[in-house]
């Protein structure tokens, strides 16, 4: 008997071909989204889609629920099954921060400030305008009304110049297009291998899947346990308190953001002053839900980059030290990114076999993966990319070494997320920057500088999240609730591309209707800082010197020394994820509680067993639950109760 005839008509059924209703559904809540983000980051910059769990859509997970509860005994077939509760939450992970970091909050005004900026006393035209191609922004004159009316106000009776925005718009589009196209391609082929064979644990993931599940692994229905509601009131009580602070100084402050303040006088150890002391309970839940090993090691190598420093400082050397940092963690990111791509070389070459027809297809026939669209996809989208970059003037060797380089970390930065469980996580370092820093900008020349920054600004540039690790966690959401994969993709894909044509017409509207200086306090000046950064490396470009160099090779050494221990040691306590994770603002105020929740995990299990762990699980996703869902209400109470942020990201 064949394995295809093995497969019983039962098995077959459990893979689910995408549900009308919730694409549907899940299209017009993209569209909702996406506005409600784009008003949100640009006024007072709030991201509904923050984090790998976007907070926004688990508000929304729960109010389907809610729906459903209300629905099941009075009209059973309005209720959402799991799989169409799963394809409506994947929708919107893959797009959550299309509306804040990865993409609105960059690309419109950094297109406005590259032009309204070119002033003698800030970047004066001959630096890199004048050879700027006007088709890639709005208008290449400051004066002109498209620039200044962003800046000044719209005069009375004046539209939003739409219309000037059509041009580069139109330009600039399909590029952002191919590239979110590549991360889907690239991420369908590599997803398999991470959930099949390795067996990575997806830590955030786990939450929404039980979530919507009519039986949880505790042994009955998630939202019955009565631990997780307690949890989840935990959560919310501390920012009911912090928000009702903002509005009523009378109510205590929680502080849950504080820092340990002046401890050390001076000295190598003053390293430790102003050590943050962040307290956030979905990071709490979150870490107690990870492996103890990877736990251990984010929190732990936080601290001996804090130690590295005290001991750079008793040797006489006081600066440079995120520098220092930053080269050893880009080497640890080659390195284990390529170690990465050199563990799935077997199952690449499969795949590649599979689709040029000389090798048997290795996914499930039950749910065949889309392999074949999806390595033809990479590999047209990215010379796509390359040939859109020659067009706008970008030299084609340096648009390969960009976004050849890019799915590399972004794979990282994946695996940061989808093995370690970080909520909000990006490359410590922006990939474009790194290379400018590494060859030279005087050697890249000013116009590839130009161009490569401008690409940069969807998915690279952003500091908190990118889009591969939301991809990663959809295909394992949706393999986890039996959704047809190729459909899938499609649906993500569309997400995505909805999510950015509503930003087209929403962005400029907030940026024109309150004009940048009345936007909140990071959009108005970021337009700015993103000059002033350019102009820093055309003017004053970076000369790698020995140390830099050291660094770079000294965090690849690292890199591969932790893999290697790993792989032959099943003891070694230390992950190579804890090591290029060690830097960056996300780990400076997430390390206290991952600390906390990998103690409470090592305890539980080490006094209680595994099954006392299990039973307490459901307390780790209140605590997450709770911070989305009251986060999410603050921002909306925002809209009619104007209030400051609660958490700034």
């Amino acid at each position: 008997m064949t394995r295809e005839q093995a497969i019983t008509a039962e098995q077959q059924q459990r893979v689910q071909s995408l549900s009308p209703r919730a694409l549907i559904l899940g299209l017009v809540l993209v569209i909702a989204f996406t506005v409600a983000g784009c008003f949100c980051v640009f006024l007072r910059y709030e991201i509904i889609g923050t984090g790998y769990l976007p907070r926004g859509a688990v508000a929304i997970l729960l109010l389907l629920l809610l729906w459903n509860a209300a629905v099941r005994r009075v009209a059973r077939r309005l209720e959402l099954k799991p799989p169409e509760l799963a394809l409506i939450f994947v929708m919107l992970m893959a797009m959550g921060a299309i509306p804040g970091q990865e993409f609105a909050q960059h690309v419109y005004l950094n297109q406005l400030g590259l032009v309204h900026y070119t002033l003698p006393e800030i970047a004066p035209p001959d630096l890199y305008l004048d050879q700027l191609n006007p088709l890639l922004v709005p208008d290449v004159n400051r004066e002109a009304g498209v620039i200044k009316w962003a800046y000044e106000g719209l005069p009375p009776g004046q539209e939003v110049p739409y219309r000037s925005w059509v041009r580069p718009l139109l330009v600039w589009t399909p590029f952002w297009f191919a590239l979110y196209w590549v991360i889907l391609c690239f991420t369908a082929i590599m997803a398999p291998r991470w959930e099949e064979q390795e067996k990575v644990l997806y830590p955030l993931v786990q939450v929404p899947v039980e979530l919507a599940e009519p039986v949880a692994r505790t042994g009955g229905p998630l939202l019955k346990n009565k631990l997780l509601w307690g949890c989840f009131g935990f959560s919310v009580l501390l920012y009911v308190i912090k928000g009702l602070h903002t509005y009523f100084p009378g109510v205590p402050d929680l502080n849950l953001q504080r820092d340990a303040g002046i401890v050390i006088s001076g000295g190598p150890l003053s390293v430790y002053n102003r050590l943050p002391l962040h307290f956030y309970p979905e990071m709490v839940g979150i870490a107690y839900l990870l492996t103890a090993e990877v736990g251990f090691s984010i929190w732990f190598f936080y601290h001996l980059q804090l130690l590295e420093t005290a001991v750079r400082q008793a040797f006489g050397i006081w600066t440079n030290h995120y520098q220092f940092f930053e080269f050893q963690t880009a080497g640890g990111y080659v390195v284990l990114g390529l170690a990465l791509l050199w563990s799935a070389r077997r199952h690449v070459g499969t795949v590649v076999r599979a689709v040029v027809g000389s090798g048997e297809d290795p996914s499930d026939p039950r749910n065949p993966q889309p392999y074949r669209l999806a390595t033809f996809g990479l590999v047209l989208g990215l010379i796509f990319i390359f040939y859109w970059c020659t067009e706008i003037g970008l030299s084609l060797g340096w648009a390969m070494v960009q976004y050849l380089l890019f799915p590399l970390v972004s794979m990282v930065v994946a695996r940061v997320v989808c093995e370690a469980g970080m909520f909000i996580y990006s490359s410590p370092f922006r990939l474009n920057d790194m290379i400018f820093n590494v060859f030279g900008a005087h050697r890249i020349g000013a116009q590839n500088v130009t161009l490569m920054t401008m690409t940069s600004w969807a998915q690279i540039r952003s500091t908190a999240t990118q889009n591969m690790p939301a991809i990663f966690q959809g295909f394992k959401m949706g393999s986890m609730a039996k959704l047809n994969r190729p459909q899938l993709l499609g649906a993500m894909f569309g997400a995505v591309c909805l999510a950015i044509l509503v930003s087209h017409a929403t962005s400029p509207y907030v940026i024109y209707k309150w004009s940048i200086p009345k936007l909140g306090w990071w959009p108005r000046g970021s337009s700015l800082g993103t000059v002033t950064r350019l102009v820093s490396f055309l003017k004053s470009p970076h000369e790698m010197t020995w140390g830099n160099w050291g660094a770079l090779g000294l965090g690849g050494v690292m890199t591969l020394f932790l893999v290697g221990m790993r792989q032959r040691f099943t003891w070694w306590p230390f992950h190579p994820l804890g090591f290029v994770a060690w830097i960056g603002w996300p780990t400076s105020r997430y390390w206290l509680s991952i600390f906390m929740g990998w103690l409470a995990k090592v305890v539980v299990v080490r006094f209680f067993g595994f099954a006392t762990f299990r039973k307490l699980r459901p307390g780790a996703f209140g605590l997450i639950l709770g911070i989305c869902f009251i986060l999410t209400v603050w921002i909306v109470l925002h809209f009619v109760w104007e209030g400051p942020t609660l958490i700034i990201e």
